[in-house]
């Protein structure tokens, strides 16, 4: 069974968060089967391959089985695994399944052969929500120095990520008949001003790497009745703090500028970054196909590893993560074989 076959097979078995169980029990069998020491924690799967001096540096690979619902927009049977074109398809053979499969074979094959320090594998659940995946088994991973987190990038290396704010906006008015405005107050037109006061905001904290921290309205609700003035209207915000931004800075900005009750939803991401410097990047970077260092698109476990450096870096493409009819390329899976393996030897051999 080769890289692709793998994650084919991962593919077909319906691993949609809270649901795993299939996926991680066919994963650490397979482990088992190609000479990797893996175990179960919950929904996870751990693992391990000690080369010849165990007590060298540790390199955690780390990636979720986890996927999102299916949602409308499908074209095709969403769990099938098929290779169409060059392609496999299915929900999560993109995100992350590829990273899974890819980083499997490598540790196969690496147990296979002679190599300095250890790996340490962890395939997690419930990273799309949030609950019982990493940062619940983290304690029980083998010691590591540095880590690779497999997202979907193309290949390119992301030494970092800008942070997760999650809030909203309520503006609260007066109800009255739409026909008699002055007895109320419009709690639309309060949001509105909230709204254009959000897009007024100078946040700074330009990152060379992660780019400017963002502030963003993408929700809003309000009203019951064509001929009801609206007494109540919410704002929901999508915030991704930079390290010259951050997520307390952004929170404050947020409140100093609107006139509405600023409620806090999800302040858990805080933005991360790797010094390119760091061994760990230059590895990433030496195995790189693209030889391009960016930083990550959007959040993922590189958050809960920070206490060592680590970079994001992965086979597939953002644009397909969540998407109907999702896909990866195919050669990128073999690709991204040799690539960790390469960042693996190149990490761990003795340092001079």
């Amino acid at each position: 069974m080769s890289a692709v076959e793998l994650l084919r097979s991962l593919v077909r078995i319906p691993s949609v968060s809270g649901e795993e169980e299939a996926c991680r029990d066919f994963l650490a069998q397979w482990l088992e089967d190609h000479g990797v020491r893996a175990w179960t924690s919950g929904r996870n799967v751990l693992g391990l391959v000690e080369g010849s001096n165990p007590e060298g540096r540790g390199l955690l690979l780390l990636t979720h089985i986890d996927v999102v619902p299916v949602g409308p927009g499908w074209t095709r049977e969403p769990w099938d695994g098929a290779l169409v074109n060059g392609r496999v398809m299915g929900r999560g053979a993109n995100d992350a399944k590829a990273s899974v499969a890819s980083m499997a074979w490598a540790a196969a094959h690496l147990a296979r052969t002679d190599f300095d320090g250890r790996l340490v594998l962890a395939f997690v659940c419930d990273e799309e929500t949030g609950g019982e995946g990493i940062e619940a088994c983290g304690g029980e991973l083998p010691a590591f120095d540095a880590s690779v987190v497999g997202e979907p990038t193309e290949l390119d290396v992301c030494p970092g990520q800008r942070g997760l704010l999650r809030a909203s906006i309520v503006a609260r008015g007066r109800s009255c008949h739409a026909s008699r405005p002055w007895e109320g107050v419009n709690a639309i037109e309060l949001a509105a001003r909230d709204v254009l006061a959000v897009q007024a905001l100078t946040l700074g904290g330009d990152d060379e790497l992660l780019g400017p921290a963002t502030l963003q309205c993408t929700v809003i609700q309000g009203g019951t009745r064509p001929n009801v003035l609206p007494g109540e209207c919410t704002i929901e915000l999508d915030g991704r703090p930079a390290p010259g931004c951050d997520n307390d800075a952004l929170r404050a900005l947020l409140e100093g500028a609107v006139q509405g009750e600023v409620t806090v939803r999800s302040n858990r991401f805080l933005p991360v970054r790797t010094p390119v410097e760091e061994p760990i990047v230059r590895a990433a970077l030496a195995a790189s196909p693209t030889g391009r260092v960016r930083g990550f698109g959007g959040v993922s476990d590189l958050f809960h590893v920070r206490h060592k450096p680590g970079v994001v870096m992965g086979p597939g493409t953002s644009a397909a993560s969540h998407a109907p009819d999702e896909w990866v390329e195919a050669t990128q899976i073999e690709s991204a074989v040799h690539v960790y393996q390469a960042i693996a030897r190149a990490y761990l051999a003795p340092e001079a």
